[in-house]
Order: C-alpha cells, then sequence, then structure tokens
C-alpha cells in the first residue's frame, strides 16, 4: 500500500518464509505484466517450484518516503489464491522506507502456483488503494496486445493522421464523452478524471465513477468553443480533443500500463509526463488528433517558469530579444523534426502561444524568477531591486514574428495561457497590435464577464457590452452560461449551507470566525472550487471524518471566496462536512495577509487554548491526518 511520510528512517527486513535451499522448477525473467494500478511496484522475476513461487520485486518511489506491503496480499490464478508465506528485504505491514535512489528490491514467497500456471495477478490485499498486477504472464509474451473491444474502425480513424489541422468551431452544445477502459480489471480504477482546457472558461474538471461491471465511465457537460482535453484513468495522460455538442466514445487501453513497467525495467525508459500515452482512442470530429504520434517526445517549451525562461536582470529590451531568439530557436527545431506535418503545426502554435504569454507576463515572469533565485515568497514584501517593464514598442518585436491574432492559435494545447495574455487588461493590444475587430478584441470583453455569468451576477453595462462584440458566438456563450448557472442554482437550492460572515471587521474576522468552538481543536482550510489540490486534499479527508478523525472536539472550517463561481460552491460544500465561508475579495486579502498565504490549499490549526498558526506542512496529507489525530486523542 502507498504511504507518504517525510523523515527517513530504516526498516527491519525478516525472511519469514524458508526458500533459500528451495529447488527451482521454473524461472521467468522479466516476465510482461497485461495491466497494473501503480507504476511504484514492478516484478522483474518469476521462480516457481513446488513449495513455493517467489516474486523477485522492485520498488520505485520518492526518497526517504515510505511504502508497505500487506500480509494480506495474495497470488491470483485460474479463481484460486495463494497466500503470502514471507519477505526477504521487507517486513509484511510495516513501513519500509525508500533510499536516497528512490529505488529498491525485495523478495515475496507465496504458496506454490500450479506448475501448468500460465499468468496469474498479484494481488495487495483487497483495499482499494492496494497495489494490484494483473496478468503477470509466465509463457513468455513480449508486449501488449490491443483489447478485442476497442473496434478496429476506431483504431484506424485515429491512426489516419489529418493532413492539415482542422479550424475551431465557434459554437456550443452538450458534449457527452462515453470512457470505456478496454481490458479493465477491477481494482484498476475507480474513477476517471476528465479535464478540459477551454478558451473561456480555464480548465473544467469532471470525475466520473467507474462502473466494476463493465469499465465504463460517463461525462456530460457544456462545451464552448473547441477543446482540448485529458483523461486519468488509472495509469498515464490520455489526451485527445473534443468538438462542442458531440457525443463521442473514447476507448483507453489498459494494458498500456504493463507496456509501460516493461519498458521501464528492459530499457530503463519511463513514457515523459507531457506526451500522450498510447492506447487512447476517440470517435468524432478530431479523431484524427487524438494518436501519440502527434506529440514530440520532447516538448518545444519556452519553459516560462524555469529559472532559465527569464532573468530578473534583464531589461526590457534583453528580454525581448531573449524571447524573440528563443521563439526562432525553437521553431526552427520543429520544422527539422520527424513529426508528420499536423503534428508540427500543433507544435508551433503551442510556442507562438507561448510567446505571446512571454510577452504579455514578461514583467511578471522576471519577478517570479527574482523570487526564486532568492527564495523569497512573500508577496507583501516589495523586491529589492525594480524589473524594467515591458513596453507596446518592446511587445511590437512579437508582432513582426507571427500574426498574434490567428483564429487558429484557438486549436493550440496552450489556449487557456494564451486567452488570458491575448486579453490582459493592462495592455491595449487591440490599438498596440492593430487587433481591433478581431477575436483578441471579442476576448478582452468577454473574458472578465465568465465569472459573473457563473456567479448570476451580469448587470446592464455588461450585457450592452456583450452586443458590441463581433462575433456573436462570444455573447451566446456567456448568455448560455447564465442560463445553466440559473438552472443549476435551483437545483441546489436547500442542499447547500453557507455560513453568514461576522459583521466585523477584517482585522477581528479570524477571531469572530473560530469563537463559537472555544475549546476545540479548529482546522481552517483556505481553499476554491478551482483549486485541484483543495478538492484532492478534501476528498481524502472526508472519509476520515467519519472514521479516524471522528469527533466532536474536532471543528472544519472552509474559507473559500468570490472566485469560487457561486453555482459550483454550492454543488460542492453538500458533500464537504464543515462550516463553509465565503469571504468577499477584502476579507480574503485581509486573512491572506495576515497569516502570510503563500497560495492554496493553507491551513490554520488552532488548539483547545486558542493558539493558532500556519500550518502548511498539512499539504503533506499525512501529517495532517496523524497530527489531528493525536489532538482529538
Amino acid at each position: 500500500m502507498k504511504k507518504k511520510m517525510a523523515l527517513l528512517a530504516l526498516a527491519a527486513t525478516a525472511w519469514l518464509g524458508t526458500t533459500a535451499n528451495t529447488p527451482v522448477t521454473r524461472s521467468v525473467e522479466n516476465p510482461f505484466i497485461e495491466s497494473t494500478n501503480t507504476m511504484t511496484l514492478d516484478i522483474s522475476k518469476v521462480e516457481l517450484s513446488d513449495t513455493a513461487t517467489v516474486l523477485y520485486t522492485d520498488a520505485y518511489f520518492r526518497p526517504h518516503y515510505w511504502i508497505k506491503i500487506s500480509s494480506e496480499s495474495y497470488l491470483q490464478a485460474d479463481g484460486k489464491k495463494y497466500a503470502l508465506k514471507g519477505t526477504q528485504g521487507i517486513e509484511a505491514d510495516s513501513l519500509f522506507w525508500m533510499p536516497e535512489t528512490g529505488e529498491a528490491s525485495f523478495r515475496l514467497s507465496f504458496e506454490p502456483l500450479p506448475r501448468d500456471t500460465r499468468s496469474f495477478d498479484f494481488i495487495e490485499s483487497d483495499c482499494n488503494e492496494c497495489f494490484k498486477l494483473f496478468g503477470i504472464d509466465l509463457t513468455g509474451k513480449t508486449e501488449a496486445t490491443v483489447p478485442s473491444d476497442i473496434p478496429a474502425e476506431v483504431i484506424r480513424a485515429n491512426e489516419a493522421v489529418p493532413s492539415s489541422l482542422p479550424a475551431p468551431l465557434f459554437k456550443m452544445g452538450e458534449t457527452a464523452v462515453h470512457v470505456h477502459l478496454s481490458g479493465y480489471r477491477k481494482g484498476l480504477a475507480k474513477e476517471v478524471n476528465l479535464y478540459v482546457n477551454t478558451l473561456l472558461n480555464g480548465q473544467q474538471s469532471f470525475t466520473a465513477p467507474v462502473n466494476p461491471n463493465t469499465g465504463e465511465a460517463e461525462f456530460k457537460f457544456w462545451q464552448y468553443g473547441s477543446a482540448q482535453a485529458f483523461v486519468l484513468a488509472g495509469i498515464g495522460v490520455n489526451r485527445f480533443w473534443l468538438a462542442p455538442g458531440e457525443e463521442i466514445d473514447l476507448y483507453i487501453d489498459m494494458h498500456q500500463s504493463g507496456q509501460m513497467l516493461l519498458d521501464r525495467r528492459t530499457q530503463k525508459k519511463q513514457l515523459p509526463p507531457f506526451k500522450s500515452a498510447p492506447g487512447c482512442y476517440a470517435t468524432g470530429t478530431y479523431a484524427g488528433l487524438t494518436s501519440s504520434a502527434l506529440y514530440p517526445d520532447k516538448p518545444y517549451s519556452m519553459n516560462l517558469f524555469s529559472k532559465e525562461s527569464a532573468d530578473y536582470k534583464m531589461t526590457a529590451a534583453e528580454y525581448t530579444q531573449h524571447v524573440v531568439q528563443l521563439y526562432q530557436s525553437l521553431s526552427d527545431s520543429i520544422a527539422q523534426s520527424d513529426l508528420p506535418s499536423v503534428g508540427k503545426e500543433l507544435a508551433l502554435l503551442k510556442l507562438k502561444q507561448e510567446a505571446v504569454e512571454a510577452m504579455a507576463q514578461g514583467d511578471a515572469l522576471r519577478t517570479y524568477n527574482y523570487r526564486m533565485v532568492h527564495n523569497q515568497w512573500d508577496r507583501n514584501k516589495p523586491l529589492d531591486i525594480k524589473i524594467d517593464s515591458l513596453t507596446a514598442e518592446n511587445r511590437a518585436a512579437l508582432c513582426k514574428l507571427f500574426p498574434i491574432a490567428d483564429e487558429q492559435l484557438l486549436m493550440g494545447e496552450n489556449i487557456m495561457s494564451y486567452a488570458r495574455s491575448i486579453s490582459n487588461p493592462l495592455i491595449d493590444w487591440p490599438e498596440e497590435a492593430k487587433l481591433k475587430g478581431t477575436f483578441a478584441e471579442d476576448l478582452q470583453r468577454v473574458l472578465p464577464l465568465v465569472q459573473k455569468a457563473a456567479n448570476i451576477s451580469l448587470t446592464e453595462t455588461d450585457r450592452k457590452i456583450l452586443e458590441s462584440v463581433h462575433n456573436p458566438f462570444y455573447r451566446d456563450a456567456i448568455l448560455k452560461m447564465l442560463e445553466n448557472a440559473q438552472i443549476a442554482l435551483k437545483e441546489v437550492e436547500g442542499k447547500a449551507i453557507i455560513e453568514k460572515t461576522p459583521e466585523v471587521t477584517p482585522d477581528k474576522l479570524f477571531e469572530a470566525l473560530i469563537a463559537p468552538y472555544k475549546g476545540k481543536v479548529i482546522l481552517v482550510d483556505f481553499w476554491n472550487t478551482w483549486c485541484g489540490p483543495c478538492r484532492m486534499s478534501i476528498r481524502a479527508n472526508e472519509p476520515l471524518k467519519e472514521q479516524e478523525l471522528k469527533s466532536d472536539n474536532l471543528v472544519w472550517i472552509y474559507l473559500a471566496n468570490e472566485t469560487s463561481p457561486l453555482v459550483t460552491y454550492k454543488q460542492a460544500i453538500p458533500n464537504i462536512k464543515g462550516k463553509h465561508f465565503r469571504l468577499n475579495n477584502e476579507q480574503w486579502k485581509y486573512l491572506c495577509e495576515q497569516f502570510k498565504i503563500d497560495g492554496i490549499p493553507s491551513y490554520v490549526l488552532v488548539d483547545k487554548s486558542g493558539h493558532y498558526q500556519l500550518r502548511n506542512d498539512f499539504r503533506d496529507h499525512e501529517v495532517m491526518k496523524n497530527t489531528l489525530k493525536k489532538m482529538i486523542e
């Protein structure tokens, strides 16, 4: 079972079974594994005899963090179970601390499998989060086979790479995605996470349970314009594109997880985290853009948030020259790559979007570089230097490289950051770059209204702004968002309880929030609905509130602000047990400054005496859980 802990220790080892002198009747090196729910555990060799089956096991995990193997682990073959007899190099049910290398090896000994066994499963007990490796082959299989439930015509459609990139679609509609986990085995994935990168809404995230009997999951949502999407289901990231209003089938080949294990083991090769996993097949308008062959192993990226991308000591002119030269170098590399033509087009569009962001956010990126170099993350403290601000003249150098308002850019992979950059209210792009009458001018007008529509707070002035856009798609999209928000709000009416924020000045707000719970342990969670790590932490805590952390002496207070769309917020909080407050901008800003909060999630812990302090070490969930357990015991 995977566990995280931040301290280093040595694990005791024991050999609980006696296998050293057992004659081996069969040995299988590098067995192919059909599918797995983890990249932490792998099996490099299987030894079979009449008295035991021994797995030579390799572990890969973060240095100084720990894993654990349950004594209830077993092998499964032909419907029968074979129990764990002993271990060597690791002690069952005890913490095993990963060394500095992040790699370790140990052996697990089980009751003997029958001699005619062709494949078996390793099940590290039946808990949901435990390691599971399915279809460990003993016949000499060397590569994955595509599951038979993926239609041949779908595979052919995805392998037929288009000769050119389709134009973006300026329409909206309710999109349906039917996810099929092909080759699914119970235990591979409980849920599917879908992330949709949109032009207007930023990244929209959805979660759907997997039907354990069929290995399927369903999504339905409103979509505004073309969008790139990612699915996480078990191992690997699967990338595809969505046309608004379509109903598509998405097939995820679960056998590719086993192929990834074998590649790492035999070739010391891991799938890059930014590349699409092979074995993803989609139907629909953009089926041909699903192929992993379109996406490079190494991205042609400016790496804007690395130390090398922007030096705070650069003048505006030097930074501009740096961006121009980097763009030219990377675009030349794309042209010379072996990507298919549409793959080159996608890579170049992504680079162009990044270049626009580099110039639109150049001052902020160099400020970020300063903070990174000096480890100075207190944003309330001014910098010791003055960043030389970019001007319209600097940005003009970018406009000479390519048209920055080419509508085809709305099919690029960096669509969200590009939309924010081209609509930056501090830059008069329409005037500077002669973009009046283009979608760039429309985006500057409508993007600030997206949150207002989600919060059902559009004014008459806002509606007049919508009437001034050149492309009616943007007006219609905002009004449809408003309509959908109104419908959704009615559906959650009475289900979501938002506590009344105390009517005190901001400097007295925190004390007023915790005053009713004097004498109890209080965890104050700063979060928002758009924060993925916030949601993950909250989801991990929910079952604990009825288990290890169930106590009348522990109070959970959740603070969000108005950047959480009202409807999304009201839909979320009925599933989060605790006291919920939605602060205005002034209140939120004051508390963040009071506690020097550097981002969310952030946590303030109040003990029984009323003493409180920021505890961002609680971002490590194990630290949070164990600390709270001790305080309420």
